[in-house]
């Protein structure tokens, strides 16, 4: 006898508790009185003796073969559980062709004849374990359920009964029309999980799934994911997307002729823009999602369907679904969304072509930047695509919808730094948001100056005209939250190469801050270094003392600018900074960059600083003599007004 493993489940996709745990135990096969219950094959070979019988009344009644296989199955089962799901069984194939008829031969008696509601309730009484003696459904469905676990050839005498179609039909029955009742047994779960990993078993094979196509039981399913959201029967959902995305993910030929033929695409996208404003955003984004894994599945097959997505408005849908999550929320995790922000991301590289840009790089360049022509690994073909991130940047104040923007955006540069110049040069999305990103929340400027940050650190490219419109942000709201995030980045980038010192004295960055650098420094003169007095917020002093910092970084290297400083006349200003303890670190190290040029004026101003200092003025007179004693002067912490070692230049 051959010996046959049921575990196509764990090849193919397995519906969670698909296992028979807690199943409840069909009718069981008689033994005799007072013997030990038979092990397994005993059990095979008892159900062989009584599969012989069976077949021997091929030319009786109807009735009496019903019965007489019904009486086989509980054996059938015993010997399958007791064999640990190990099948010895040599007329397997012929048992599961009798079987997967009689189970075909019962639904359809269910549903023939019967409004939907009405099949709907047949259908699931039919299938439900009743506690008692008139349960044939549940053997039936419990035998079937082991079969089609079994091999490819045992599958294909499934897939004959007709049976796939019938249970697609019956889920749909199942998803559309919910029972009444609230509360589900655990041998209702048990019904639902061996129901739905029998069709996960058929889409394994292609055999089974040429059979789901056979009607319009897909299309239907399909479709009323995308248009019965409020009434369908959410103990039915899961399941129902679990089995379309097994179907999905078959990626036959076959399927998506059929969809295409069935417009399926095309009706679920209609129907989705009607109920995208009404429903809430995890569910539409959900169907959506279903809709746009057949496109993203299909598409190494064919772009049959791709094409139907783009020409059925789908990009506008994508974009309304996203700004549905423009709104407060409480969790930062939406598994939906993030799913959804993946497809549009993988729908960037959906093209037959790769995008063609000009050269546009603007030099002067770091040492060691190649801009790469050839297309090496992944890249952007579809802006259009990518156009529905931006639009969703632009438009969406949310920080948890807009960080996952800028995070797909890394994504894709971490693809292939190409990516960044075909989108750069064509769209322009991170000039673009420079011009926004003060409206957004704290978050997003972070995220989006990390972004600026990675440009230079990690493709080790200038943007110059990005740059531009960063100073420019700076000079037109020198004092706002914004601000202070665009300079410490700016900070970070600056002591990335001494070619910033260059390029930010020419492009009036460093003319910029000496500027405010003057203008803080009067109102602190005016207050007579007592800026808490005058309700300084930490964030100001925070934002003084990153302009000190940044021109230290400017001036280190530069002798040229350290001229710039000393002709903008700022030497008696930066010394206003020395008297107060959040900016004397800064102040000093800026004086120290003036020695270059003139060393005795270098001294002569701290000494002067530390005679014009008065006897209060302690910590003044302690800082100025570790300056001229060469040892690490300590400068305030800008955030928690303790104090750090500060190291000058």
């Amino acid at each position: 006898m051959e010996a046959e493993e049921v575990s196509r489940a764990e090849d193919g996709a397995e519906y969670p508790g698909s296992k028979n745990e807690g199943e409840p135990d069909v009718a069981q096969p008689d033994f005799p009185h007072g013997g030990q219950s038979p092990g397994p094959t005993a059990l095979w070979e008892m159900l062989e003796r009584k599969f012989l019988e069976y077949q021997k009344l091929a030319h009786g009644s109807p009735v009496e073969r019903q019965q007489s296989l019904l009486d086989l199955l509980p054996l059938f089962l015993k010997a399958w559980e007791n064999s640990v799901g190990i099948i010895c069984f040599p007329s397997l194939q012929r048992l599961a062709e009798d079987t997967s008829n009689q189970l075909a031969q019962e639904i359809q008696k269910a549903l023939v004849g019967k409004p939907a509601e009405q099949a709907r309730e047949a259908a699931g009484q039919l299938l439900r374990w009743k506690g008692d003696v008139h349960q044939d459904g549940y053997l039936l469905l419990k035998s079937v359920f082991v079969l089609t676990g079994t091999n490819s050839e045992t599958l294909g005498r499934v897939a004959e009964s007709g049976l796939p179609a019938l249970l697609l039909q019956c889920l749909y029955l199942f998803f559309v029309f919910p029972l009444e009742k609230d509360e589900f047994l655990e041998s209702d779960l048990q019904v639902q999980r061996m129901f739905v990993q029998m069709l996960l078993n058929i889409c394994c094979e292609s055999q089974g799934l040429e059979k789901l196509l056979s009607g319009n039981e897909l299309q239907s399913l399909v479709i009323a994911t995308t248009c019965l959201r409020e009434h369908s029967c959410c103990f039915w959902k899961e399941p129902t997307f679990c089995v379309l995305r097994a179907i999905s993910k078959a990626q036959n030929l076959g399927i998506i002729q059929y969809l295409q033929a069935m417009d399926c695409i095309k009706l679920s996208l209609q129907n989705l823009s009607k109920l995208a404003d009404s429903l809430p955003a995890p569910e539409v984004s959900e169907a959506v999602n279903l809709i746009l894994g057949f496109v993203k599945d299909s598409y190494p097959v064919s772009s049959a369907l791709f094409l139907e997505f783009e020409n059925g408005e789908g990009y506008s849908l994508l974009l309304k679904v996203l700004l549905r999550y423009d709104r407060p929320t409480k969790s930062e995790v939406d598994p939906h969304l993030e799913e959804l922000l993946d497809l549009v991301v993988w729908l960037t590289t959906c093209g037959r072509s790769e995008l063609k840009v000009f050269d546009s790089v603007t030099y002067p360049q770091l040492e060691g930047f190649k801009f790469h022509h050839e297309a090496s690994g992944v890249t952007v073909k579809n802006l259009q695509a990518f156009q529905v991130l931006q639009n969703v940047f632009h438009k969406a104040s949310n920080p948890i919808l807009c960080t996952k923007v800028l995070a797909a955006i890394r994504t894709m540069w971490a693809w292939n730094a190409r990516n960044f110049f075909l989108l750069e040069w064509t769209l322009q999305p991170i000039s673009q948001f420079v011009e926004i990103v003060p409206l957004k929340a704290a978050p997003v400027q972070k995220q989006f100056f990390q972004l600026l940050e990675a440009l230079v650190f990690e493709l080790h490219y200038v943007p110059h005209e990005i740059l531009r419109k960063v100073q420019c942000l700076i000079k037109e709201s020198p004092e706002s939250p914004c601000s202070l995030v665009a300079l410490q980045s700016v900070l970070k980038i600056v002591g990335r190469d001494l070619l910033f010192t260059d390029i930010f004295r020419d492009s009036g960055l460093l003319g910029l801050l000496l500027a405010q650098l003057r203008k803080r420094a009067k109102i602190l003169r005016k207050s007579g270094n007592k800026e808490s007095m005058l309700g300084v917020q930490d964030t100001e002093r925070e934002l003084t003392c990153v302009m000190l910092r940044t021109v230290v970084t400017l001036l280190k290297g530069s002798v040229r600018n350290a001229v710039v400083l000393k002709d903008h006349g700022m030497v008696p200003f930066i010394k206003i900074f020395l008297d107060d303890d959040w900016y004397r670190g800064a102040s000093l190290s800026i004086l120290e960059q003036l020695s270059v040029i003139n060393a005795e004026e270098y001294m002569s101003i701290i000494v002067g600083a530390l005679c014009s200092s008065t006897q209060g003025e302690l910590q003044l007179k302690l800082d100025l003599l570790q300056v001229m004693s060469g040892l690490p002067l300590r400068q305030a912490c800008p955030r928690t007004g303790g104090r750090q070692a500060f190291t000058g230049a």
